[in-house]
């Protein structure tokens, strides 16, 4: 089935079951509501954030009429009740008429479909499987038609379905993707990179306060940081930040692309990883179909009312259409560390864009193969990505064949 067939199932009036997650909701509705149709989100007291979320983010697109909440409040199973609740909504509709059963309990299911099915028999049932993102629309004459959907969806609106507030707005701006790219290559080289290690400790203790940066009056007046310890190479890459004399002064690398000195201790301590990263993926998103690819997620979490999205935070993340692929990041090769790094990220990656959901590891393990092997036994999941350290300089090759192993 090609996408125009899909007309041939859109209806005016879409009931919807609410799940945990309304990212399913969101892409039914999106694919098979009329313009300036009307969404009736059924939900429970469980799942009425979730329904008001969804709500708000479907008013944004001034495409649909303002969806309507039915509340079931906990009598989810109570047929009678499920009955009373939909029947004001359901009769005398004179239009096209359809229910997605893919969120809320089966008892919802069940007696929700019982009722419109009873009203009006030529109602259009669907249900969205989330593994392959296809609809599928019941048939009791024969086989059930289904078709592939592949909606937009803004990390934005994303983050909004889950009621997450942004600490700060994440960025699709990378700081000195050429000096990252220079980093990228020279960490390929294992002694170099251990140089670059063991002179981080130095740089630590000089810029920072226990496990903070100092503050940036202080940074901006510090001492010019020795570079000696570094091979020569490091030291090269680094006059382009304005180091001279095998030293670097903080404030005059400011005024080689960087906002403050907190930013360049920052970038120099690792981040640079993140804006090399994001800078290979905005390379292929022409060709991979990429909407949307920002880095430095984190929420506010006085903004979550959840324990469950306490120090949320991942480094890469691109959509694809409605396709969440999330990459974390670090400069470290140590196995635990890069499986916990990547563990963290899952999680919360998966609570956001739902089992389809892409999740990968860039770091500077020399076995990645290995390592993603380990992973799969672990958590039985064969669709993890793992970049080491000799991908670092083709990343953006390797981002590509991975988005494309995913389609």
């Amino acid at each position: 089935m090609n996408i125009s067939e899909l007309d041939n199932y859109k209806v005016d009036h879409l009931f919807l079951l609410m799940g945990e997650n309304p990212l399913p909701n969101y892409i039914a509705t999106i694919s098979l509501l009329n313009h300036y149709g009307t969404a009736y989100l059924v939900h429970t007291k469980r799942t009425k954030l979730q329904a008001q979320r969804l709500q708000q983010v479907l008013a944004q697109l001034n495409e649909f009429n303002v969806a309507c909440l039915i509340d079931l409040g906990d009598r989810q199973a109570d047929a009678h009740y499920i009955w009373e609740k939909l029947l004001p909504y359901v009769s005398n509709l004179q239009d096209s008429i359809g229910l997605n059963y893919t969120g809320g309990t089966k008892p919802m299911s069940v007696h929700a479909y019982r009722v419109i099915e009873h009203l009006y028999p030529s109602a259009i049932f669907s249900y969205l499987d989330a593994n392959t993102l296809e609809i599928y629309f019941d048939n009791n004459q024969g086989e059930s038609a289904h078709v592939k959907v592949s909606p937009q969806l803004s990390l934005s609106q994303m983050f909004q379905l889950h009621g997450l507030v942004w600490r700060v707005p994440p960025s699709d701006l990378p700081i000195r993707a050429d000096l990252a790219a220079e980093f990228a290559k020279l960490n390929q080289n294992p002694m170099i990179a251990e140089a670059w290690k063991q002179w981080r400790k130095y740089f630590r203790s000089q810029t920072r306060n226990e496990t903070q940066w100092k503050p940036e009056t202080e940074l901006r007046n510090l001492v010019p940081l020795s570079l000696r310890s570094l091979p020569l190479d490091f030291q090269s890459v680094l006059q382009n930040m304005g180091a001279v004399n095998q030293s670097l002064s903080l404030a005059k690398a400011c005024e080689y692309g960087f906002p403050d000195c907190t930013n360049v201790c920052e970038w120099l301590d690792g981040i640079w990883l993140e804006h090399h990263v994001l800078a290979q993926v905005q390379t292929i998103a022409k060709v991979a179909n990429i909407q949307e690819c920002k880095m430095s997620f984190r929420i506010d979490e006085r903004a979550s009312q959840s324990r469950r999205w306490e120090k949320f935070e991942f480094d890469v993340a691109f959509i694809r259409n409605c396709q969440l692929f999330a990459l974390s990041c670090t400069t470290v090769s140590d196995r635990q560390t890069c499986k916990q790094k990547l563990f963290e990220a899952n999680t919360r990656a998966r609570q956001l864009g739902g089992i389809e959901t892409r999740v990968g590891l860039v770091c500077c393990n020399d076995y990645p193969e290995s390592l993603r092997s380990e992973l799969e036994v672990e958590t039985r999941d064969r669709k993890f990505a793992v970049f080491g350290r000799q991908d670092l300089s083709n990343l953006g090759q390797k981002v590509l064949n991975w988005v494309k192993q995913n389609q």
